[in-house]
């Protein structure tokens, strides 16, 4: 059909469909001209064929719809945008599009953050465009807020995938943010295909934890997922097994699972100078309903939530199990934020022994936990220092002025297993790590942001 032809059969109900089709196929180009004469007063191209034409461009057609509705001025125009756009036409949808075309990346990080946050699944077509926002963080928002928006949003995302769009490669990152499985056969392929790209040329770089990891003596990465009750592992480069455990704002891992980043899923690294480091919370089956409550009283902040002290008994009995099977197993922990939620602490066992326990929490005005007389990986170093809030900055410090430094979790690694700040060249490292399901985790599957 030629094109005048097709743009005057959108008025035609029995033409409509291959008019719309006639139309598309003639260019993106069109698209801008289209809504335009649509949003006049008196339009020359029939509304129905039109919006048709718009909603069968999809994605493509989404910016400059978006910036059409940030601009209406008429309550007409804004139901001609949203019905094109197939959301709701309500004063909400031009005050987030109006965001959404700020020239602010703050504005537009911060309504991807309020549209996932609040769970608005009525507006996912307004976060597409900033999936190809030329700024990283805003892109890493909206990927988040797709995570938060769930399952309702993967149909569109793999529209997007099938589109001319620009946003259509991070449209992969956001479906596997919503669910490893939510992906179609064929991404799922080209993922595969890009973690063993990845995985060939993987190597672990030194990072300091934030919160809890484990240490045990061994190769066998099967007999430790056995250990620890993990199933499901899905083969990881060490940036993104490590992801969840890094010091850093936007962790993009851990909105993937909100409050479960931490107890859904453990990291399994590759084998470093004959040890296993397995990052994160290991949840049970059978420790599930219990684990669910704790965690509702955590996050009740009406809640008088006092610590009944059970959870350093859990951290010993494990690892004593651990030695027990393995010979040697440590816990290791800390939280720096330079404040009173600080603590940090370490557990060592041999042979089904806990030789040493120490744990200290600066929220808590008691006296440290202590287990056993003392570790060799101790010696030398003082529990009590001086303190500096800027932890990037103290050891530099210290050695300059000839203060010995604090006893802390990470050197106490470095002297009793290996100390992942200084994983580098001289490490031996055998393998690759892999993330795996707890019991938390098996109910909500693998779940995260790759990086595109």
């Amino acid at each position: 059909m030629e094109l005048r032809a097709a743009v005057a059969g959108l008025a035609d109900a029995a033409l409509r469909a291959e008019a719309v089709e006639a139309v598309v196929a003639a260019g993106d180009d069109l698209i801008e001209p289209i809504l335009w004469e649509l949003l006049e007063p008196n339009p020359r191209v029939d509304r129905v064929g039109g919006i048709a034409v718009l909603q069968r461009f999809g994605p493509v057609a989404y910016p400059a719809m978006i910036e059409q509705l940030a601009i209406a001025e008429t309550p007409a125009a804004v139901e001609l945008c949203c019905q094109a756009l197939g959301i709701a036409a309500a004063s909400d949808a031009t005050k987030f599009a109006l965001e959404i075309c700020s020239e602010d990346p703050e504005d537009r990080a911060g309504i991807a953050f309020v549209l996932g946050y609040r769970r608005r699944r009525e507006y996912a077509p307004l976060l597409v465009p900033l999936l190809a926002d030329p700024v990283q963080r805003v892109r890493d928002e909206a990927i988040g807020a797709f995570g938060r928006l769930g399952r309702s949003a993967a149909p569109l995302l793999r529209r997007v995938r099938c589109s001319r769009a620009p946003e259509r490669r991070y449209a992969l990152a956001a479906l596997a943010q919503i669910g490893w499985d939510t992906p179609e056969p064929r991404d799922l392929a080209v993922l595969a295909r890009w973690m063993q790209a990845k995985l060939a040329a993987d190597v672990a770089d030194p990072f300091v934890p934030q919160d809890g990891w484990y240490a045990v003596r061994t190769a066998d990465r099967a007999a430790v997922l056995d250990a620890f009750g993990l199933s499901d592992p899905v083969a990881v480069t060490w940036s993104m097994g490590t992801d969840t455990w890094r010091a850093h704002d936007a962790r993009h891992s851990r909105t993937a699972y909100d409050e479960h980043a931490d107890c859904a899923r453990m990291y399994v690294s590759p084998v470093l100078d004959g040890w296993t480091l397995v990052f994160g919370t290991s949840v049970a089956d059978e420790e599930l309903d219990r684990h669910d409550h704790e965690l509702s009283r955590m996050l009740d902040v009406d809640a008088d939530y006092t610590p009944d002290g059970r959870e350093h008994q859990e951290r010993q009995a494990l690892c004593a199990a651990l030695s027990a099977r393995f010979g040697q197993a440590h816990w290791y922990g800390q939280n720096y934020e330079s404040g009173c939620d600080d603590w940090w602490g370490w557990c060592l066992a041999s042979h089904g022994e806990v030789l040493r326990y120490y744990y200290r929490d600066c929220n808590e005005h008691v006296d440290p936990i202590r287990v056993g007389s003392g570790h060799a990986a101790e010696t030398g170093l003082p529990f009590d220092s001086i303190e500096i809030d800027d932890h990037s900055g103290r050891d530099g410090f210290l050695q300059q002025n000839g203060i010995p430094d604090t006893m802390r979790p990470i050197l106490v690694a470095g002297r009793a297993s290996v100390d992942p700040s200084r994983i580098g060249a001289n490490t031996r490292t055998q393998g690759h790590g892999v993330l795996a399901l707890t019991a938390c985790g098996r109910r909500l599957g693998h779940r995260g942001a790759v990086s595109m």
